[in-house]
């Protein structure tokens, strides 16, 4: 995995965000054909960096950010809330504006308490969720 956290301190946000987009427009470019033309989205891992940073990149055109923290509201961003989810704090994250994916439901009891939040809230469409499936079979994953 490629990372532009040094390229980011190095050369500010708006460059190191430009060449990332670059370098995915060129994987795109080099699919094969045979493949649905779907276009991929840059989620930029936000849970470490200062909010200057976030405010950066978004006036740079980002506007899909992961974070693992419960989020605050900035207008028009995407967000993903990225690692585990514990469910005492289902509700306070199915309250964050824009939350726009879950990643990831590592349980049947979490996904239960996610929908019936999500429902309570009322939102007008679907929460995106990615689904964690143990296929190793070990208990402890």
């Amino acid at each position: 995995m490629w990372r532009a956290g040094s390229m980011s301190a190095e050369l500010g946000v708006g460059v190191a965000l430009r060449a990332v987009n670059e370098r995915v427009q060129q994987a795109v470019a080099r699919r094969p054909r045979d493949l649905p033309a779907i276009q991929p989205r840059l989620v930029a891992v936000s849970k470490t960096k200062p909010a200057d940073m976030v405010i950066e990149a978004y006036r740079h055109g980002q506007r899909t950010f992961g974070e693992n923290y419960i989020l605050s509201s900035c207008p028009e961003i995407k967000w993903h809330f990225i690692g585990h989810l514990q469910k005492q704090n289902v509700n306070k994250l199915m309250a964050v504006p824009h939350l726009f994916m879950l990643e990831t439901v590592d349980s049947v009891k979490l996904a239960d308490k996610v929908n019936s939040s999500w429902q309570k809230k009322g939102s007008p469409g679907r929460l995106k969720v990615m689904v964690q499936i143990n296929t190793s079979g070990e208990e402890s994953k």
